[in-house]
């Protein structure tokens, strides 16, 4: 694997709709970002990724764009994320934004005139198909819920949706669409994006046979995903996006995209792969919590460890993933991942030591850094999120009672995630001046930026510290090179690894247990070069952990 700009890269997520108003309307915006960059390079951050702040009728919440050059009222304006890539830039930071390109909103001009003739132009710059038997072209269910397909008015032609029927798909057969597309992304970069986010990419190509599979539920649909994601094809459309934008400006890209098969892992983020990185998603499919509210901590926290551990072993040697705790479409990860009773600055510290060392480079979501929490509701009435009730809907149908269905919900939906960012205890925590779109956690006046800014045993505090180790010079090797080796598989809730490049060596090691933990470790030189407690007993041969302690040893020698 060759050297990269971007290897010293450490990232950091705004969901702007959440992050800072600037205006008193209650959204957050892109003067709001500007304003919160000092905060973020003293965080230790060196990449922004935002959320889409294109036109949208944000039917999902700005992923249904209408105009890929213009910005949302909402948000601002042009003039606007020019400034903001330009401050970025005079504090070392890139900026990444979100590019989605399988669909557009039905509000885009294109759709506009696909509706007025389907079989025209920009007709075939979607995917639409003359039903069957008085209904849709096929029984695909679309991952929000429902049919895939959206009748036309009257007539019997239907267009494709993976996603909500104001989301239509593009047609990535069609070459005049991908020019346009080409056209659209090199436009962005040369206005100093140092790249994209790129946003449900696996799903470009389709099955174009479009046939009836069995239905694998009750409302008559199939689960579809393997006719719409990593279809075969899909990499002919991956190598000209790369060749016709990426390469050129050796910019950096981040793909949305899930189940590569280890073997063609190096097509898609070696060298000459298609893409910089892809997201690992390995922890995001987990959580202590299930619908009947039961607890396995131990159990699944096994079954994460060999789930990262195998990412990381296929990655090596091939390519970097793109290691993150929190992004916008998952609960906050202390409710996922930690047992409630054992939530606290050591269980929540220890969760970003063990992913900050792993080989990848890292991301942090808005409100991670000072341990932002779930907010479950009352009613599923609170919640705004299209996806979260159609889930809702779903699980209804299924049989759940709106109890048992609300549960779930709360603890699935991913509104959890985008809540106001809290800075302050002050009114709506200091995310607005007005009235915001979306409710505060109650918790704003324990959980903020303020209260932890000068607090030394803080989260945010923590995460300050370990990002400056993170980012030091002679580590780089080793985090960015090293090998990434399981240590202490057999001893329960204890999640270790080495990190090897040449001679450098790095041991970190986490109790996940809610009570002391004395391992073996034998080493003449081991310097702790972090903690999250004050000290830690280690006699030569036997170090015992707390309760929730997490360390990261260089070694000087074997």
């Amino acid at each position: 694997m060759k050297k990269k700009w971007w290897h010293h890269a450490i990232g950091y997520q705004i969901y702007p709709k959440s992050f800072q108003d600037s205006n008193g309307d209650g959204i957050g915006d892109i003067k709001g970002i500007i304003s919160r960059l000092d905060y973020l390079k003293d965080l230790g951050i060196n990449m922004l990724w935002v959320c889409p702040v294109y036109r949208s009728p944000m039917v999902d919440h700005g992923y249904d764009i209408s105009d890929y050059m213009d910005i949302d009222p909402s948000f601002g304006c042009n003039r606007d994320i020019d400034r903001l890539i330009a401050e970025a830039k005079k504090r070392g930071i890139g900026v990444l934004m979100d590019l989605v390109v399988n669909h557009t909103s039905d509000q885009h001009p294109w759709f506009q005139q696909a509706l007025k003739d389907p079989d025209g132009k920009y007709g075939r710059y979607y995917i639409i198909k003359e039903g069957k038997d008085g209904g849709p072209p096929n029984n695909w269910r679309s991952i929000f819920q429902g049919s895939a397909w959206e009748r036309i008015g009257e007539t019997n032609q239907y267009y494709l949706h993976l996603f909500n029927k104001e989301q239509p798909d593009l047609n990535w057969e069609n070459e005049e669409l991908r020019e346009e597309i080409y056209t659209m992304i090199n436009q962005w970069l040369d206005r100093g994006l140092a790249g994209f986010r790129i946003d449900a990419i696996s799903h470009l190509k389709k099955d174009w046979s479009y046939t009836d599979q069995p239905a694998d539920g009750p409302d008559g649909l199939v689960d579809g995903r393997s006719y719409f994601r990593n279809v075969k094809g899909l990499d002919v459309y991956l190598s000209e996006l790369k060749r016709r934008c990426f390469a050129p400006r050796d910019c950096l890209t981040i793909a949305e995209i899930d189940d590569v098969k280890s073997g063609e892992l190096a097509d898609y983020i070696g060298d000459d792969g298609y893409f910089s990185m892809i997201f690992d998603f390995s922890h995001t499919k987990y959580r202590i919590r299930n619908q009947e509210w039961t607890e396995q901590p131990l159990a699944l926290l096994e079954e994460l460890k060999a789930r990262i551990f195998e990412k990381q072993e296929y990655a090596y040697g091939r390519g970097l993933l793109c290691t993150i705790l929190e992004n916008h479409d998952k609960p906050r990860v202390p409710d996922r991942l930690i047992p409630q009773e054992c939530i606290s600055f050591y269980s929540e510290s220890l969760l970003a030591v063990t992913y900050l060392f792993l080989q990848g480079i890292p991301f942090l979501y808005q409100g991670q850094e000072i341990g932002m929490r779930d907010y479950p509701k009352t009613s599923i009435d609170e919640y705004k999120d299209a996806a979260t009730h159609q889930n809702y809907r779903a699980f209804i149908e299924r049989g759940m009672s709106e109890a048992q269905a609300l549960a779930q919900i709360n603890i699935d939906s991913r509104e959890h995630s985008r809540t106001p960012m809290q800075w302050d205890s002050s009114r709506n925590a200091g995310f607005t001046s007005g009235t915001p779109w979306f409710d505060v956690n109650p918790n704003y006046t324990e959980i903020n930026v303020e209260l932890q800014e000068d607090d030394p045993a803080s989260l945010l505090s923590f995460y300050r510290k370990i990002l400056k180790v993170r980012a030091r010079e002679d580590l780089q090797d080793v985090l960015i090179f090293g090998k990434t080796i399981p240590e202490y598989r057999r001893m329960p809730g204890i999640f270790a690894y080495r990190r090897e490049f040449e001679s450098r060596i790095l041991l970190i090691i986490s109790n996940c247990n809610c009570q002391k933990a004395a391992l073996p470790m034998e080493y003449d030189k081991a310097e702790c070069i972090v903690n999250n407690y004050g000290d830690f007993d280690w006699n030569g041969n036997q170090i015992t952990l707390y309760p929730f302690q997490s360390i990261v040893f260089l070694i000087s020698d074997r």
